[in-house]
């Protein structure tokens, strides 16, 4: 009985390391314990030690105590422990890769782990949505309408039709994927520990903790602080991360709602000029290209720490939401300034094309996931914070 229970601990250590070499580009065996990366990371405290302790449980394989910890997710990559490090151990990369070994075990499906480990895989997944994209176009519009002068683009798009196809089928899917994932990442890190009892009471009063974060990602911030006052670090540029950060993220959410809940103001120029003109065409396109951009640009400079290691999911996940965007503008330029209806309609299958695939693959199974687990680990550590007090 006690070999198999060591033969069941080296198997799952190995399996372990296999995956873990394929998305860490690291080298945290070379860590030595000397704790400089604890003493410099600003977001570190006496009961979260972090990095340092994820060095040891990663280099001993406990991944159980990864598994049911939520320390990887309250790093958020300022880069200075890797900066820091002596033996170039690369600490916060093991951050970053220990968030991407722990969305692979919240997702029951499996698909994260595949697509962490294999662009192929992820590629192959992006391609086949889209074709069901394609597909499920061609039979509700097919792919040459037919166009007259008395022609409107609500009669060749319908917008309840790809609201009913398109649009709420991918809201559905990842509603569903990302609470029963969210409940599993609750059921590790908070209902397995039992040496905290959480009253039903605390769930409510600590719940503006969660929306806090949700919609600022405030802890992006934290990692520009020194001893400087806050208006003083924004002008010296120290906040731009969080700050492009922040205008992406709500760019993204606010057309995500505004195309799930009001398509049909986005296939007219006529209703809501001005919220159309100010919030989408102008604050949420531009956002989405700009910040895609100020991404991408990091990546391929490599000047801070965060932006010197890219995994293939990364890239994906820039490059898809770029071009979403541009066609996005697209399609909204040709309604508005009265472009041909033949060319709006092509436009708008390659948004489709782009998008749902992005939305699909991406958003629960990558790093996009990111914005539901951050928040939400804050959340929980206060809820076993304030039990434990």
């Amino acid at each position: 009985m006690g070999k198999n229970l060591i033969d069941n601990d080296n198997s799952k250590f190995e399996s372990f390391k296999k995956d873990f070499k394929k998305i860490n580009e690291g080298s945290f065996s070379q860590c030595y314990q000397c704790g400089t990366c604890g003493i410099v990371c600003p977001l570190s405290s006496e009961n979260k030690p972090f990095p340092r302790k994820e060095m040891v449980l990663t280099q001993w394989g406990m991944t159980d105590q990864i598994e049911h910890s939520l320390d990887p997710w309250l790093c958020y990559y300022c880069g200075q422990c890797s900066e820091k490090c002596p033996r170039q151990a690369k600490p916060g990369e093991l951050m970053m890769s220990l968030r991407r070994w722990l969305i692979t075990r919240y997702d029951w499906t499996g698909l994260a782990r595949l697509f962490y480990t294999s662009s192929i895989a992820e590629f192959f997944a992006l391609i086949l949505v889209a074709f069901f994209v394609l597909v499920e176009w061609s039979v509700l519009f097919g792919l040459n309408p037919a166009i007259s002068s008395k022609t409107t683009l609500n009669q060749i798009l319908p917008p309840e039709k790809i609201h009913l196809f398109f649009d709420l089928p991918v809201a559905i899917i990842l509603s569903l994927l990302l609470i029963s994932f969210i409940v599993n990442m609750y059921y590790k890190t908070v209902l397995s520990d039992k040496t905290v009892k959480i009253p039903i009471s605390l769930y409510f009063t600590t719940i503006g903790i969660l929306v806090w974060h949700f919609i600022t990602q405030w802890k992006f911030s934290d990692c520009a602080k020194d001893t400087k006052s806050f208006l003083k670090n924004l002008s010296s540029g120290k906040y731009n991360y969080w700050i492009i950060h922040f205008i992406l993220m709500t760019s993204y959410t606010s057309l995500f709602v505004g195309i799930l809940f009001f398509l049909s103001w986005f296939q007219t120029d006529k209703q809501f000029k001005l919220l159309h003109t100010v919030l989408y065409d102008y604050y949420a396109s531009i956002g989405l290209i700009i910040g895609t951009i100020y991404f991408a640009f990091q990546r391929i400079k490599k000047s801070s720490e965060r932006s010197k290691t890219s995994q293939h999911t990364d890239w994906a996940f820039i490059v898809l939401l770029f071009f979403t965007a541009i066609t996005g503008v697209l399609i909204r330029l040709f309604i508005v300034y009265n472009y041909s209806l033949q060319l709006i309609f092509y436009i708008y299958l390659i948004h489709l094309l782009i998008a749902i695939p992005m939305l699909v693959v991406e958003v629960p199974f990558s790093k996009w996931s990111h914005l539901a687990y951050r928040p939400l680990a804050i959340y929980f550590n206060e809820l076993k914070n304030k039990s434990v007090s």
